[in-house]
């Protein structure tokens, strides 16, 4: 009979609280919600047995469905697996089937497992396997009574497929649709300026919600269970409120805005990069069949490449300097000519911590646009934050200029 879940995650990982990023939530929050099934609440543990099996037993007190991720592989603090068996008192059994995979899996690779692999072929008594496509470790399916803990490999490669057949077969006992989460995304504006807006409207709609600072876009999150009619609503009230600032319901990326404008419009695009070291580039080629609008772009970090490969003047280097709003439109020029393109987005500037001057600070940038027709704009803005900062905030400003330009000189014809 279909019911309601309630589903905890526990993610192993002594690194998870030292300096990796927690990414397997996110995976599971998506494939779950599929499913019809939201996770409640996700700790993260070290791989220390105590600490594993005090989680288990605090988050099977509270949840239908428990998953945990990390912890299964072939070395001594790979302890999961062991952890869990310890805590349901149940035995760890050697799997023929499983190691006759693990050995074809390397034979593949043209070599033979170490030893110390033969500890993925056991398994938790009473368990069912999931198979791993990605990887050497099987997921492992254990019924506690009415309850269920699934255990997953961490690496998201492997942890993604196997996560699916499970929230397959959960699909078909949850009594509970599919849900739907809506984000809808502002750029331009900032938080506390968007939240000023849409407060007293989500207010008069009985919309709960939630705003989210992201680099690329603010992001207003509605709470699943919204009717699709306030969805409506708060789409049109967005749209009249922000106008080209409003970048539409469950949004791409600002790149691939800007990339699908360019591929609408049929135009090419070149990009010349000076502080941001290639990051702009990278993000456009992130995306699969930007090579239709994408010619290239120039990393011209120093003056002499400046000069020599986007024609940037020795007069106006000498006389602006590399940091200023005369060589941000050169470059986009010389980008455009370069790359036989028709659009250009061009940066130079100050990422710091060294370079700065009373009259250049660190984080000044200055953003060069150019457009059919040869129409050049510069944007100039200082940015605050470390090195990486700076170089995250310029792209995405630019991008969303671009995006922005476009839109504008489209709507003026």
């Amino acid at each position: 009979m279909a019911k309601t879940y309630r589903s905890e995650v526990i993610c192993v990982g002594s690194e998870l609280l030292c300096d990796r990023v927690n990414t397997d939530i996110n995976i599971l929050s998506e494939i779950l919600a599929k499913a019809g099934i939201s996770v409640k609440k996700c700790i993260i543990v070290g791989d220390e047995e105590s600490e594993i099996t005090d989680a288990v037993a605090e988050s099977l007190k509270r949840s239908d469905i428990l998953i945990i991720t990390g912890g299964l592989g072939p070395t001594s603090d790979d302890i999961t697996k062991d952890s869990v068996a310890k805590f349901l008192n149940r035995r760890l059994l050697y799997s023929e089937e499983i190691w006759e995979s693990i050995l074809e899996k390397f034979a593949r690779r043209g070599t033979a497992p170490p030893e110390i692999n033969k500890r993925q072929a056991y398994i938790i008594e009473e368990s069912e396997v999931i198979k791993n496509p990605a990887g050497t470790a099987p997921g492992l399916i254990v019924n506690v009574g009415e309850k269920l803990i699934a255990l997953f490999p961490g690496p998201p490669v492997e942890l993604r497929p196997m996560a699916e057949f499970f929230a397959g077969s959960l699909k078909k006992l949850s009594a509970d649709k599919p849900i739907e989460v809506y984000r809808f995304g502002i750029s331009g504006t900032p938080e506390s300026a968007v939240e000023e807006k849409v407060q007293p409207a989500m207010k008069k709609l009985g919309i709960k919600y939630t705003i989210l600072a992201h680099p690329q876009m603010i992001e207003i999150l509605i709470i699943p269970g919204c009717m699709p009619e306030k969805v409506e609503k708060v789409e049109n009230f967005l749209k009249n409120t922000f106008n080209e600032d409003y970048m539409g319901l469950n949004p791409p990326p600002l790149h691939e805005i800007v990339g699908n404008i360019l591929k609408e419009k049929k135009l090419k695009l070149a990009i010349a990069e000076s502080c941001t070291g290639g990051l702009a580039s990278k993000l456009v080629t992130d995306i699969p069949g930007s090579s239709v609008y994408f010619q290239g772009a120039f990393v011209a970090y120093s003056n002499t490449v400046k000069k020599r490969v986007l024609k940037v003047s020795r007069p106006i280097l000498k006389k602006y300097g590399a940091v200023s709003a005369e060589t941000a439109a050169a470059m986009a020029k010389g980008a455009i000519k370069a790359g036989k393109a028709d659009v250009s987005l061009s940066f130079t500037g100050i990422a710091g911590p060294s370079g700065e001057t009373d009259e250049k600070p660190a984080g000044l940038v200055f953003i060069g646009i150019g457009l059919p027709g040869r129409k050049y704009k510069t944007f100039k803005f200082i940015f605050t934050g470390n090195r990486e900062r700076i170089r995250e905030q310029a792209v995405n400003k630019g991008f969303y200029l671009l995006a922005r330009t476009l839109r504008d000189s489209f709507n003026e014809k």
